[in-house]
């Protein structure tokens, strides 16, 4: 049976269509809205209203896409933007009314759960899911979750702290990365000694792209590597580019350039506080992580 699941991120609003097959998910189509929600927060935590107008829109083209593609089902969850929303109610009426959708606004640590199920396999594995609002780190093996933890800093959120234009804004925007996920990765370091690293999302991509200099495909992606010491050149050289620079870098697509430093301050944050070189890239997201829940229970 064909099912659709719908997540609205902090910087975009993401589909996923697909049925079970003995490989994990088949027949897939997937679809993506850029709708920069946590930005667009005023300084009292609000949505603005045509912003909220703008997802709802999102939202109805996608949930529209999934039907024409055969889903007989279709979820729809919110992320951290939505989380920090003062008004999020007013997004849930309005998707409910334009497209009988109850959006769920999930928990941070739920977003950890989905993120693991998204790419783990058999062996410790550590996933990693760097969001615009949040960060999650999930540790698990054999199938089961053994830690999941979700932190209030994400791309966007740090580049509302510091922007990054200069080497030294990237120096400082490290250090706030840090700062914010200490907690967790003191927490995970011992048992996360040996595991496989894992990252998905948009920032982990996007490095992997600029390592090789193009966009992969969400397959081509699966496994390729990104080491903190390229990691922290993509830095160096993004932290220095215009934004009409960063735009024209091979590999980074132009809708991440203004946030892609602060996404890569967390990265290596993370990377060196856990003590890891070397990070494995997954196209999969949290969308991939519901399906193949949901197929494991229906």
């Amino acid at each position: 049976m064909m099912h659709a699941a719908i997540a609205i991120g902090s910087n975009s609003t993401r589909m996923l269509c697909a049925e079970k097959t003995e490989n994990g998910l088949g027949n897939i189509l997937r679809g993506r809205e850029e709708t920069r929600l946590f930005s667009a927060l005023d300084e009292n935590g609000c949505l603005p209203t045509e912003k909220i107008r703008e997802t709802v829109q999102a939202v109805k083209a996608l949930h529209e896409a999934a039907l024409k593609h055969g889903a007989k089902s279709c979820v729809l969850f919110a992320t951290s933007a939505s989380r920090d929303a003062k008004n999020s109610r007013d997004l849930v009426e309005g998707i409910r009314g334009e497209t009988g959708l109850a959006m769920q606004i999930i928990s941070g640590e739920e977003e950890a759960r989905l993120a693991f199920f998204a790419c783990a396999g058999r062996e410790k594995t550590l996933v990693m899911d760097i969001g615009g609002g949040s960060t999650e780190l999930t540790l698990g093996m054999d199938g089961n979750i053994l830690s999941a933890a979700s932190a209030q800093m994400g791309a966007s959120r740090l580049m509302k702290i510091q922007e990054i234009w200069c080497e030294q804004d990237a120096q400082k925007a490290v250090q706030l990365a840090k700062a914010a996920m200490q907690p967790f990765t003191d927490a995970l370091k011992e048992r996360a000694a040996g595991a496989r690293f894992v990252g998905i999302g948009g920032t982990c991509t996007a490095a992997a792209g600029i390592a090789n200099g193009r966009m992969f495909s969400v397959d081509e992606m699966e496994g390729a590597q990104v080491a903190l010491s390229e990691a922290k050149r993509q830095l160096q050289m993004l932290a220095g580019m215009t934004l009409q620079e960063r735009e024209q870098v091979d590999g980074l697509p132009a809708t991440r350039a203004l946030h892609m430093p602060n996404g890569l301050c967390i990265l290596i944050a993370v990377m060196e506080l856990l003590g890891f070189d070397r990070l494995s890239v997954s196209g999969r997201n949290n969308l991939d992580g519901y399906l193949l829940s949901l197929e494991k229970t229906v």
